[in-house]
């Protein structure tokens, strides 16, 4: 005998902006897989300010280890970001 459930998920129009935010995030680390941004494009790719993204900088220790140093620019690579962002 098969028996078969059916259920109803209703999503807030919040939850569905998370999800949205999460695929967009995915889709942009697959595409930006070892692109290297700097600070600007850093904060932008991570959706805070330069300000914000400085202070993260200062307070945590694995975005200081993911930096990538070349000649005075501070760099990080995308991949990194996001594995960062998702363990803040």
């Amino acid at each position: 005998m098969i028996i078969t459930a059916t259920y109803e998920h209703k999503l807030s129009d919040t939850d569905i902006d998370r999800i949205a935010e999460r695929v967009v995030r995915k889709l942009k680390q697959d595409e930006n897989q070892n692109k290297l941004l700097n600070i600007t494009e850093s904060a932008k790719y991570c959706g805070v300010s330069k300000e914000t993204f400085w202070r993260w900088r200062k307070r945590y220790k694995n975005l200081q280890n993911i930096a990538i140093t070349a000649g005075g620019v501070v760099q990080f690579r995308a991949e990194d970001l996001d594995k960062f962002l998702e363990s803040k």
